[in-house]
């Protein structure tokens, strides 16, 4: 196993940490904000707020994962049943054109998130740019799963080049 290897399996686990975490605090906010709104009858201002930014950054981030554990939807029975040089074309070409679009979204990611730092959020008082990250955030670990991908799917052994995992 190459360093490489190792540091995008870190970088995995660390993502799949930073989503189970969002989603306690996401699931402890939601419980108290009903107890707070239901039972002690005072509503606090931030919950609601914190928990949306919340899902925003676990859906960026999981998707990541997603993509790593090749857990995306795919339809993979047209490219399974193609012999062995269009097969490795065709998920090359698909693995290829997901890391342009990962490219271009992170780019305008990016954009957004600069020009969003004067932007103040309403109740946690704090930078949009924060939330916007998000985007080029996961989108820079989505194109690095891709690359990672891409040079899987050239070195595959044809009997181990498959369009999913079934």
């Amino acid at each position: 196993m190459t360093n490489l290897h190792k540091v995008l399996d870190l970088s995995e686990k660390l993502l799949t940490a930073l989503c189970a975490a969002a989603f306690a605090v996401m699931l402890a906010l939601g419980v108290a904000t009903v107890v707070f709104r239901f039972i002690i009858q005072s509503s606090l201002a931030f919950p609601d707020e914190l928990i949306r930014y919340l899902f925003v950054w676990m859906i960026f981030l999981g998707s990541a994962v997603a993509f790593r554990r090749k857990m995306h939807a795919a339809i993979g029975m047209f490219v399974a049943k193609l012999p062995t040089r269009p097969k490795r074309l065709a998920l090359l070409f698909s693995t290829f054109s997901s890391a342009v679009f990962f490219l271009l979204i992170m780019w305008s990611g990016y954009h957004l998130t600069t020009r969003s730092i004067p932007q103040i959020s309403p109740a946690l008082e704090v930078s949009m740019a924060w939330v916007y990250a998000a985007i080029p955030v996961g989108m820079g670990f989505l194109l690095i799963y891709a690359v990672e991908l891409f040079f899987q799917q050239i070195n595959a052994a044809d009997d181990q080049l498959v369009a999913d995992d079934q």
